[in-house]
């Protein structure tokens, strides 16, 4: 890495100003969220099951495409009836019903940091940054590709903020740094950056070992300690309609073999990948996601999966998804229904296509967020940081999207009433009239008794205007910045460091080595070049 990447944007140093008089930025303290409350219900219990039943018909009568070899293997040996010549398995609703049998209800995942050990289930609640724009923008710099500079700076974002649970992998595409050792430049970054539970890039069967091996050596764990304590997660992306890719499928096989839970999301787009009914899109998007769990339980029985609600529709105009909108949200409830027929946890998105961190933005994320909290939502994905339908990450919408998070765990905190707080005493001692900024209650609890807002103001408009007449994303803008500069990087153990840092040389050494091998770098781009050097590497065969 370069001096800019290691030293400024990895945030080596604690960057406090000696003698900074600024107020701390107002965040609420590091916790992961519960939602105990009734989850929304958009359908009957009847009408889930008829969108169930229609995804076995889909998986037995139309079947899904696996275009790798091992998975056709997996399955056949299960009893789906495969059509190698069309790469096709048709799937049972005996095998399909014994793997959401095996299937956990809940997973825990270990960070380095202890305190940091999130759990995915029930009525637990955690959320990660955005992850995977090509592009990042904010009003100082404005939008460009993105940078390891960018990964590393939204990454410390990431850790700062304490709403921020989990890394969710590449909150921008370092797109500075070659495809071949991207992800090992990447990994690195995330764990010097951060210790929280990071992401494994699953673009291929060697990129996910990287990132394993990385992760277990910043952990001082064995891989097989690693596969015994899921420490991280990936996101599988079906092809819609009804295709798993060569990587794809073998994401899934080898994060089961290795107990780390996946992320099983297909690209459901109500019009153009799916049926233009919702009903429609809901149960053949559903039919991908089970013929993924059937996948993930025949590889290890008993691996965890989430299922995920990515239902949208197309602008019939134009043909882009309409992320945001109200079929979007019905989506995200219904498939929360759909998540608690199969006692598996959910994982949902704040999604949105505004170009700028501006009100569509902000309204079209409130939407999502609260539909996915109504849900019954286990882990919002992108929860921070999205726009332009996930092309871009945007560092004022980071922060906006920090400021609605907040608000919406306080409002799923509980409401005590109880004799103390029904505070008679004070009503009575005010009576009539009277007023309560000075009563023994608010003299003890005025400091913590509401939200403290991150960015709104209830300055009136002349304070407002004497202080720049800055509009909620300008303070946005201002917010990242004092975060960048009291951000701290957490320890790590130098040896543990040392090991990955390393390790990576070495591993980038030989992807290198290998590059000049090859006709040109276009092939090392595509997955399955990646493939096929691992297993040289490997002695002909994939770990």
């Amino acid at each position: 890495m370069t001096a800019e990447t290691t030293g400024e944007a990895a945030g080596r140093t604690r960057r406090r100003g000696a003698g900074r008089t600024r107020a701390p930025i107002n965040q609420l303290p590091w916790r992961q969220f519960s939602n105990p409350h009734p989850k929304l219900r958009l359908i009957s219990d009847d009408e889930v099951e008829r969108l169930h039943q229609g995804s076995v018909r889909i998986l037995e009568e139309v079947g899904v495409r696996f275009f790798l070899p091992e998975a056709l293997d997996l399955l056949e040996t299960a009893g789906a009836i495969v059509d190698r010549a069309d790469s096709r398995a048709r799937i049972g609703r005996d095998i399909v019903e014994e793997a959401i049998r095996l299937a956990p209800a809940r997973v825990t995942l270990s960070s380095r940091n202890p305190r940091h050990t999130v759990s995915l289930g029930g009525d637990e609640f955690v959320c990660t940054n955005v992850l995977g724009p090509p592009f990042s923008t904010n009003l100082d710099r404005g939008r460009r590709s993105g940078t390891l500079a960018d990964y590393a700076e939204l990454m410390k974002l990431a850790q700062f903020f304490n709403v921020v649970h989990m890394i969710g992998g590449s909150p921008v595409e370092p797109m500075d740094v070659e495809v071949p050792v991207r992800h090992l430049e990447a990994a690195l970054v995330m764990l010097e950056v951060s210790d929280k539970v990071p992401y494994t890039f699953c673009h291929s069967v060697q990129r996910i070992h990287d990132t394993l091996d990385m992760i277990a050596m910043a952990r001082g764990l064995t891989r097989e300690q690693l596969r015994d304590t899921p420490s991280t997660y990936a996101i599988i992306n079906t092809n819609s309609p009804l295709q798993y890719d060569t990587s794809m499928a073998a994401g899934v096989i080898e994060m089961a073999r290795h107990g780390q839970p996946i992320l099983i999301t297909p690209f459901s787009l109500a019009g153009a990948s799916m049926p233009v009914t919702l009903a429609g899109a809901i149960a053949l998007s559903n039919a991908e996601f089970l013929a993924g769990l059937v996948l993930a339980e025949l590889a290890r029985p008993g691996a965890p999966v989430l299922t995920g609600a990515k239902t949208t529709n197309v602008d019939m105009r134009t043909g882009s998804p309409a992320f945001g909108g109200p079929e979007f949200q019905k989506s995200t409830i219904i498939g929360g229904q759909l998540a608690r027929r199969y006692g598996v946890p959910y994982r949902c998105s704040n999604f949105c296509t505004s170009n700028a961190a501006d009100a569509e933005a902000v309204y079209q994320a409130e939407g999502a967020i609260w539909s996915a909290v109504m849900s019954g939502c286990n882990l919002l994905m992108h929860a921070v940081g999205w726009i332009e339908g996930g092309l871009c990450a945007s560092y004022e919408k980071f922060v906006l999207d920090v400021e609605m998070v907040q608000m919406m765990a306080v409002m799923l905190e509980p409401v005590e009433v109880s004799e103390a707080t029904l505070a008679f005493e004070e009503v009575a001692m005010v009576g009539p009239g009277g007023h309560y900024f000075s009563t023994p209650l608010t003299l003890d609890t005025y400091k913590t008794a509401f939200y403290q807002p991150l960015i709104s103001s209830t300055r009136n408009y002349g304070a407002w205007v004497e202080d720049g007449a800055r509009d909620a994303t300008h303070r946005a803008n201002a917010i990242w910045k004092q975060a960048l500069e009291d951000y701290e990087t957490p320890p790590m153990p130098a040896e543990r460091l040392e090991a990955a840092s390393s390790w990576r040389n070495g591993r980038q050494k030989a992807a290198r080595r290998s590059i000049s091998g090859w006709a040109g770098r276009a092939r090392w781009a595509s997955h399955n070049g990646w493939r096929l050097t691992w297993r040289s590497h490997r002695g002909g065969r994939a770990p």
